[in-house]
């Protein structure tokens, strides 16, 4: 048995868990109605959340979690998958050895900053606003500021092929 767990707080993860669930046969289940004492019910598990300022939400918990059982993560973050944007990921939120048990994949989302609420829009105007007067941005600075005007939506159901090729894969391994 299959199951999809998520953490998303805009959409764009919900919608990439729900597209893995569908073309895997999958059960899908919000990774906060998950219990550990459930692992052992699933052959494989695959674990998304979103990307908040580098850091995957929720990713902590979920690799306490996985200690032991070997797990699919996926990330979806507001670029559209930059090597060197998904490799800070990967680098900032994961270890050598977490990598060696888990499989990670990053499917790029979108950037809609009118979507943000609460203390993150507070800290978000911050940014903004000491960016603006920065006189030489770096490419990931504009993109951000960009985030405000235009916003960006990447999601495409494509970008779960190469999970949903994986998971297909591990079946001949066993």
């Amino acid at each position: 048995m299959i199951i999809v767990l998520y953490l998303s707080k805009y959409g764009n993860t919900l919608q990439y868990a729900s597209w893995i669930a569908d073309a895997l046969n999958a059960e899908l289940r919000p990774f906060t109605k998950f219990r550990k004492s459930e692992i052992s019910n699933y052959d494989t598990i695959i674990f998304g959340t979103g990307v908040y300022i580098g850091k995957m939400n929720g990713l902590s918990k979920a690799l306490k979690m996985f200690s032991k059982k070997p797990s699919i993560i996926f990330a979806c973050g507001g670029n559209s998958g930059v090597e060197e944007e998904v490799k800070k990921i990967t680098d900032h939120n994961f270890t050598s050895n977490s990598l060696l048990l888990h499989k990670f994949f990053y499917l790029p989302g979108g950037l809609d900053f009118n979507k943000v609420k609460g203390i993150m829009k507070f800290f978000l105007s911050i940014g903004k606003n000491s960016l603006l007067k920065k006189p030489d941005k770096t490419q990931e600075e504009i993109e951000f500021l960009n985030g405000f005007i235009n916003p960006t939506n990447y999601v495409d159901e494509l970008h779960i092929q190469p999970i949903v090729d994986y998971v297909r894969s591990m079946k001949y391994r066993h």
